[in-house]
């Protein structure tokens, strides 16, 4: 429970920092999303 609030908060704050700053961003958040598919979708 605790890991899948980690993810997703993880990549909300990046796709935020990806809007705000700067879009090198995007790289991270696709790899947390390409590892972590099941625990931010909750599948």
């Amino acid at each position: 429970m605790l890991h899948r609030y980690i993810v997703r908060s993880v990549i909300v704050s990046l796709l935020l920092l990806t809007m705000t700053v700067n879009v090198l961003y995007i790289l991270p958040m696709i790899v947390l999303l390409n590892t972590h598919f099941h625990e931010f979708f909750g599948r």
